[in-house]
């Protein structure tokens, strides 16, 4: 009896989870536009459409990391008949057209009655911008054309221009960002306030911008009333590529000394003064007073450029092995594959540099795999190539 109660409860259990899984993440509908147009009348909707093509990396990245998240398709389930239209390919060619897509993935928001668009934004976004995206589209007074219209007539209490540099932000606008941000300054908006330090921390980048520079002379001022680690913060965040002279001429804020490392080792990489180089990466690399973590996640860019140049001698690739494996040993992140494949594909290449190296590796080094995947890259296998645009 007790095993027949068992199978009972493990079929029940079973059959609950089948029923549950689909709800995970956005369920997309995968009729035709005309029957999602119905669907969505019939349900009171708005469509969200994905525009995507297959070979597209952000619109697999959001497809595979933010779609597929509970409380994203909690809410995208919940307010919209939800879409996702290959713009090359089907009856996405002609729609992609209609709708003005030209960049990848665009995100629509459709009013079925009319088939017009009333919100619209693009490009990778985090989690909580995809959901503010979608709550946005839900508000007339958010909608991309709303914001778009009424900034156009002159628009210019507050809290609607708050609103328009956050949608401007979502889709990268930066000049319509910076544009919107100086009215809210002419407006006597201060950079003390925590809700304007908040989008001037976010969005309003450069050393020369005159607001980093009201920052830098009321440097004691900000610290006094923001906090220092809040001012070091966005210090250290826009002097990752200021020259050193800039540098030296700014306040002692955290972070300052890491900046001073990484601008003089880039300047002496270019320069190609390896000798140079390596005497400051290996300083940098025992200085316990910078934030390791930060100088491993900044100085690995700089090392996979010289390893992913032809021209690059063995000799510095050498020494970027050994850079790259300081990297790979020593990385917080253990979730990041890209630091530990590029270790490894930079020791194949050198092996296959060295002289005599045949006579030592196996030729399943040595050479290419004989069957599968002929290239060892963090590329996924279900990511097209990016088709080549024929010159006009």
């Amino acid at each position: 009896m007790k095993h027949i109660v068992y199978i009972v409860l493990l079929l029940w259990s079973v059959n609950i989870f089948a029923q549950t899984e689909p709800n995970y993440g956005i369920q997309f509908y995968h009729g035709t536009w005309k029957e999602g147009i119905e669907k969505a009348k019939a349900e009171n909707k708005l469509i969200f459409v994905d525009f995507y093509t297959q070979w597209c990396g952000p619109c697999l990245n959001m497809a595979e990391s933010v779609f597929t998240l509970p409380f994203i398709g909690d809410f995208y389930n919940t307010k919209f008949v939800n879409m996702k239209i290959d713009a090359e390919n089907g009856e996405g060619v002609e729609l992609a057209k209609r709708y003005s897509v030209n960049s990848y993935p665009t995100y629509v928001f459709v009013d079925p009655a009319s088939e017009e668009v009333v919100h619209r934004s693009k490009s990778r976004q985090s989690a909580e911008q995809f959901l503010a995206t979608g709550k946005s589209a839900l508000v007339p007074e958010l909608r991309s054309g709303y914001l778009t219209e009424e900034f156009a007539k002159g628009r210019d209490d507050r809290e609607f221009l708050k609103n328009y540099i956050n949608y401007n932000a979502s889709v990268y606008e930066r000049e319509n960002v910076q544009k919107a941000f100086d009215m809210l300054m002419k407006k006597g908006a201060k950079l003390t306030e925590p809700d304007v330090w908040k989008i001037f921390k976010a969005n309003i980048t450069g050393v020369n911008n005159p607001y980093f520079q009201e920052v830098v002379q009321g440097y004691d001022k900000f610290v006094s009333v923001l906090g220092k680690d809040i001012v070091d913060n966005k210090l250290y965040m826009e002097t990752r590529n200021a020259s050193l002279e800039e540098l030296n001429r700014l306040p002692e804020f955290k972070g300052k000394d890491l900046n001073k490392y990484l601008v003089q080792i880039n300047a002496l990489v270019r320069n190609k003064e390896y000798d140079k180089a390596d005497v400051l990466i290996r300083r940098a690399m025992a200085d316990t007073s910078i934030n390791q973590q930060d100088f491993i996640e900044q100085f690995r860019f700089t090392v996979r450029g010289s390893y992913w140049d032809p021209e690059t001698p063995v000799e510095w690739l050498s020494r970027c092995a050994s850079y790259l494996q300081y990297i790979a040993y020593n990385s917080d992140n253990r979730q990041d594959p890209y630091i530990h494949q590029e270790y490894a594909a930079l020791l194949e290449r050198l092996i296959r540099k060295t002289p005599g190296a045949e006579k030592v590796f196996p030729a399943s080094i040595m050479d290419k795999p004989e069957v599968g995947a002929k290239e060892y890259s963090m590329r996924p296998k279900n990511l097209a190539q990016k088709p080549t645009r024929k010159k006009k």
